[in-house]
């Protein structure tokens, strides 16, 4: 059950109003996430263009967005964005399996793992990346500039989590389970 009142067409502030009415017309309908978002159009403004810049600007693959989106929304307990990511992060070419390994915090690849390594240790200790850690990933070839864009990615993604546990949207995507974390 929704805790606070949907942001809708008929009851949005003036910076909401038109961003949901593209979006409207891009979908064809109102996805949850973005009437939650938009109970504030100062809030949902600001979220998705740090969220356009970050795409558009990006030195993470769109699977690595996804990957650290879905082990990040995990941790948070979120299980919209994690039916949601899981539904985006199959169209960006993850597999279901590689989806659930990235709730996990899990990756094949070494970079990938690194990059979910940091943005789980992000949350872990509240922005304090361990130096270790921040090494291993120099040392691995991983930019400074990536990091960042890690540190970005992974505060955006804590956001829409927050927003959405916040508000408990129903969720309109497939449903996904939590998958168990250890730390």
């Amino acid at each position: 059950m929704e805790r606070l009142t949907k942001c809708t067409l008929d009851n949005a502030d003036e910076l909401a109003k038109p961003i949901l009415q593209e979006i409207k017309t891009r979908y064809g309908m109102i996805p949850n996430f973005y009437s939650a978002l938009g109970i504030n159009g100062a809030v949902m403004k600001g979220y998705l263009e740090f969220e356009a810049n970050l795409e558009e600007h990006s030195l993470l693959s769109l699977t690595q967005r996804e990957m650290i989106s879905l082990a990040v929304a995990n941790y948070n307990g979120c299980e919209y964005c994690v039916s949601g990511h899981s539904f985006s992060g199959k169209r960006a070419g993850l597999s279901p399996d590689a989806c659930i390994k990235a709730q996990q915090g899990k990756a094949d690849n070494s970079e990938d793992q690194l990059l979910l390594d940091v943005a789980l240790a992000l949350l872990q200790h509240r922005g304090k990346l361990p130096d270790s850690l921040l090494e291993a990933c120099l040392d691995a070839g991983i930019s400074e500039a990536k990091v960042m864009q890690v540190c970005a990615w992974s505060g955006l993604n804590n956001f829409s989590n927050w927003v959405n546990n916040t508000v408990q949207p129903k969720i309109d995507f497939p449903k996904v389970p939590l998958q168990p974390y250890t730390e």
